[in-house]
């Protein structure tokens, strides 16, 4: 046996083992293994030894939360850890309800928890639910409820007799597409006696006692969640002949979503207080929807869950516990606020990016605080939000191909490498904390077709303002336009925008002056408003730039209008080292410029992709 090697798996190599060592043995000297019965007992052993060996390391990998395939194994080790994988979440919209002459006339009118809108969306219809009930008074014969969330899904009810009692009896409840925030469970005393409890989740253990009334979830070995109650000690325990009702929305998921640049509008399924004369306003459109969690997510957060212990001390545990229990977001950023510039002490600073649009609704960000951060934050550190700070990058790529190396036409190359820019912006970029690599981006345009030969990419940085009409805007200081990188002398603009010089309505644009010539990369220049008419300077000074830092100040410009199709003022920078990644940090976000061309704005398109070919 000595000389066995027992390191092998491959079923082949694990027969050919066997025969090596058969065939060292004096009983078997010049035996022949492949024409004799003997082969078939080899194989056997073959077969049971790898079958072993396949079922070892299967155990062995489920066991661990790192290298576990199957779904119900993480969701176990998970269980061990503390966490609980999220449900399917319902996409959410606020609405203003109107509601003209209900019957009767009352001085107050209840929009009942459960009412149902209709909204279509991409041709199919989906059903949305108010997520609590609502009263207003009455204004003449007009009662409006301002500011009702509703949730998409239908309603569905299970009911559960209670015949044994403790943690160990589990109720299953047999739907994929829960939205476990919807969860009401309510017990009933029994059949006869119909006084009831609403019970609500437990989520920390600390401070329950014998009548608490609460109920704990887990998701089972099925896919499915389930609930059980206290045992006496922690939780109040059930008793014989309770009846368990659990109602809850099921929901589509992220097929409700909708993109912000879309209109939605919305219809009651019924009459309210009998009246059908039902105005509705949408104030937030359906987001927020989520399918159930992948086993890849619930890798990546029970760990970090679980390292939070349920408290809130660093900014580690803020990130996990928001992405634990929200999913109405793509991306999270959290740093304390001795790391923010400048340093505010005492806070920490939550930064979040929707799936769809650009910044998250008050409305939510005032819920995390109020339902998930205040009872667990250290007591003297204060949360606060802050929006997104994009970053648009101006790419234009010259591509050399040999145009015998493939069947396509220049348009047919020219498609494939903007697929290939869009993808990487849309997989590596455009969330928290990821960089430009020039590098990489280019690596993934060659790789679009054998027949490109050559890739330049030439980067600028865009950063755009939102400005007050007929009002002094000042970004300077503390709101000075901080590019982040490295930015060229003298290839600084801005689209366009209407000032009044000399009593005149004048369209004019931003440029930079060097203040040293040659100009020097590490210096500093002046901001100058230009005419787009006559090319003559208006204002010879409204700020600076210092170069190095890529940092612009703007002392003061009083914008009076836009051209057509243009809302705000975007300002454009040629980078120094054209070489390198960009950067950035914190809450700040590259994306794709989405420009179009428009020359009355003074807007260059965003993404430019030019074609040489060579033969």
């Amino acid at each position: 046996m000595a000389n066995l090697r027992i390191a092998e798996l491959d079923f082949d190599t694990i027969k050919t083992n066997l025969k090596t060592f058969l065939k060292a043995q004096s009983e078997f000297t010049d035996y022949d293994f492949e024409g004799s019965g003997l082969s078939v007992l080899i194989d056997l052993l073959a077969y049971n030894t790898h079958y072993n060996a396949y079922l070892a390391n299967m155990v062995v990998n489920e066991m661990f939360l790192d290298s576990a395939v199957k779904r119900a194994s993480a969701v176990s080790i998970a269980k061990h850890l503390g966490y609980t994988p999220t449900s399917a979440r319902g996409s959410v919209a606020n609405l203003d309800i109107a509601v003209t002459s209900p019957s009767g006339l009352p001085n107050t009118l209840t929009l009942d928890r459960y009412s149902a809108f209709t909204s279509s969306i991409g041709g199919t219809t989906y059903t949305f639910l108010t997520t609590e009930t609502k009263t207003t008074n009455r204004v003449g014969n007009l009662y409006t409820f301002a500011g009702v969330n509703v949730k998409e899904g239908t309603l569905q009810q299970y009911s559960f007799a209670v015949s044994a009692t403790g943690p160990a009896q589990k109720y299953e409840i047999q739907s994929s597409t829960i939205d476990t925030t919807t969860l009401l469970v309510i017990v009933q005393t029994s059949a006869t006696d119909t006084t009831d409890t609403t019970y609500t989740l437990a989520t920390d253990i600390t401070g329950l006692d014998s009548s608490s009334t609460v109920y704990f979830l887990e998701e089972n070995t099925q896919g499915n969640y389930q609930i059980y109650f206290g045992d006496g000690i922690i939780g109040k325990q059930l008793t014989a002949g309770n009846i368990i009702t659990v109602q809850f929305v099921a929901t589509s998921g992220t097929a409700a979503n909708i993109s912000s640049k879309i209109a939605q509008s919305f219809a009651a399924s019924s009459t309210i207080g009998g009246s059908s004369n039902i105005g509705i306003t949408v104030n937030t459109k359906s987001t927020g929807g989520a399918d159930k969690e992948t086993i890849t997510s619930i890798k990546f957060n029970a760990p970090k869950v679980n390292a939070a212990s349920n408290r809130l001390v660093t900014a580690a545990d803020y990130e996990a516990l928001i992405t634990s229990q929200y999913t109405s977001f793509e991306s999270i950023a959290v740093w304390g606020g001795e790391e923010n510039d400048p340093p505010i002490y005492g806070k920490v600073i939550i930064s979040l990016k929707p799936f769809d649009g650009f910044t998250i609704s008050q409305a939510t960000k005032d819920s995390i605080i109020a339902d998930t951060l205040t009872s667990k934050k250290v007591l003297a550190i204060q949360p606060i939000f802050v929006d997104p700070d994009y970053f648009y990058v101006n790419l234009t790529t010259n591509v050399s191909y040999n145009s015998t190396y493939t069947t396509l036409s220049a348009d047919g190359v020219k498609s494939l490498v903007s697929a290939a820019i869009t993808s990487y912006f849309s997989s590596d970029l455009q969330k928290f904390n990821k960089s430009y690599n020039k590098s990489k981006l280019m690596g993934l345009i060659k790789a679009a077709s054998t027949a490109i030969i050559s890739v330049n990419l030439v980067e600028k940085i865009q950063r755009r303002l939102v400005v007050i009409l007929s009002t002094s805007n000042v970004f300077s200081s503390q709101t000075a336009i901080k590019f982040r990188n490295a930015i060229q002398p003298g290839q600084l603009t801005s689209s366009y925008f209407y000032i009044t010089y000399n009593n005149t309505s004048t369209l004019v644009k931003i440029v930079d002056l060097p203040n040293d010539a040659p100009a020097n990369l590490s210096g500093f220049g002046t901001l100058r408003l230009v005419s787009t008419v006559t090319g003559a300077v208006v204002n010879t000074n409204i700020g600076t730039v210092d170069y190095a830092n890529g940092i612009v100040d703007i002392l003061a410009i009083t914008p009076t209008g836009f051209p057509t199709n243009i809302v705000e003022i975007s300002i454009t920078c040629g980078i120094q080292d054209n070489g390198k990644n960009l950067n950035v940090s914190k809450n700040e976000i590259l994306v794709i410029d989405d420009s179009t061309l428009n020359a009355v704005g003074g807007l260059t398109a965003g993404t430019v992709v030019n074609m040489t070919a060579v033969v």
